[in-house]
């Protein structure tokens, strides 16, 4: 019911029934005519009764702006009750979100720096298998220097190729691993930016929050129709900052099994290099001892050749002596048999005298084509054993040459252990 309006009809129905307005009188100098009596308390009942409706009618509308009034203040309180329950909420799970990305934050941070150490320990393992690499190949320069008779495919060559070829397989192993670090610290980097950035966003909402929920008054000409529509629906902003979260956890996951590979590489690296070093270390010690005994024996050999052509030597000296002894006799004779022919022809005669000096002459000449038989033997055996000696000598030589430079490989390798300790 619309109180103003039925005011308003009952003022006019008062002023109709009264005979005119207020202004104009009903019996003044000038006036209308007299009223009679009845009429004239009839018009001031009239106007009684108007007046009682009109203060019933201002009751009713006091009443009902009293009601107006109390569900207005009980609204107003109760949707204060509520937005700052809506505002604490908000705030409340502001702030849950925002320690858990300060907690991701700290856990990323952790994580950067625990994979940025074992960047760096994979980065020194990578420069420390450049040393055996290095050593192993100049090993095999080494021993390409070897005599050409010594040059054989040996244990020790194929400890070495194995050196290398483990090295080479852990320096391209472990330069994987500082490929896949740099990667991750990159997104470990994002994330962490990403987190930092949530992290004051969520600050500044929470210190707006605050001050909304603190404010006891209203700003002097605030105007609520400019204010921008909000974005992001509620379930937005949560999901963002959790799947934010989920994503940093699953860049922290995969960075600690990079961790765990990156040690377990390492630690074969080390275990392959160790092993394949004393490898190469055993068969250098065999070949080293194995040389050692064929030189040994070359020499003792050597020394057996060198006697035997002495007593060669001297033994075609006592049989040139000999031979030499045999000319005198020889001549001797012959000269006795010459002389015998100057006999007389009567005298001539082949006597026993004359068969003993041709079968003396006939025995020297014929021991001394025997003596220079021998001593031509003698020869070729002397010269035979010399030549022997001579192959001897030039593969002790080798074998010399050879040994210098396995131990030579030795020593590098030995300092290399020292090094890799």
């Amino acid at each position: 019911m619309d109180l103003n309006n039925s005011y308003g009809s009952a003022r006019s129905g008062e002023y109709g029934n009264y005979g005119g307005s207020p202004a104009g009188g009903g019996g003044g100098e000038g006036g209308s005519p007299p009223c009679m009596p009845h009429q004239w308390e009839r018009n001031t009942r009239t106007l009684v009764d108007s007046a009682r409706k009109a203060q019933s009618l201002s009751t009713q509308q006091r009443v009902m702006s009293f009601g107006t009034q109390r569900a207005t203040d009980e609204t107003m309180i109760n949707d204060n009750r509520s937005s700052s329950t809506a505002l604490l909420r908000n705030i409340s799970e502001a702030e849950s979100l925002k320690n858990r990305s300060e907690a991701q934050l700290e856990a990323i941070l952790r994580e950067s720096s625990m994979l940025e150490d074992e960047a760096a320990h994979a980065e020194a393992t990578h420069e420390k298998m450049k040393d055996p690499l290095s050593v192993a190949e100049e090993n095999l320069n080494i021993r390409r220097k070897r005599p050409p008779r010594e040059l054989t495919r040996d244990a020790v060559e194929r400890a070495l190729n194995e050196q290398v070829a483990g090295s080479k397989h852990s320096i391209r192993m472990l330069g994987g691993v500082l490929d896949a670090c740099e990667k991750e610290l990159a997104r470990l980097k994002i994330c962490r930016e990403k987190l930092e950035e949530d992290i004051d966003q969520k600050r500044i909402a929470l210190e707006v929050d605050s001050e909304a929920l603190n404010m006891e008054s209203g700003w002097a000409g605030s105007d609520a129709t400019k204010r921008p529509h909000s974005i992001a629906l509620p379930h937005m902003w949560r999901q963002r900052t959790e799947n934010l979260c989920e994503e940093c956890e699953r860049t922290r996951a995969t960075c600690e099994r990079l961790r765990a590979k990156s040690r377990a590489i390492q630690e074969e690296a080390i275990t392959v290099e160790r092993e394949t070093r004393e490898a190469t270390l055993r068969a250098l010690a065999r070949k080293v001892d194995e040389t050692e005994r064929l030189k040994s024996e070359l020499e003792a050999s050597c020394a057996s050749v060198s006697s035997e052509i002495a007593t060669m030597e001297d033994a075609r000296a006592s049989v040139e002596q000999s031979m030499n002894d045999k000319h005198g006799p020889l001549a001797l004779a012959r000269s006795r048999l010459s002389v015998r022919t100057s006999k007389p022809g009567a005298e001539v005669v082949r006597d026993a005298a004359e068969r003993s000096l041709e079968k003396e002459i006939g025995d020297l000449e014929h021991s001394i084509r025997k003596l220079q038989l021998e001593m031509a033997r003698q020869t070729s055996d002397i010269h035979r054993l010399e030549q022997t000696r001579a192959r001897l000598e030039a593969d002790l030589k080798d074998k010399a040459d050879a040994l210098s430079l396995e131990q030579e490989c030795e020593a590098l390798q030995m300092d290399l252990t020292g090094r890799m300790k």
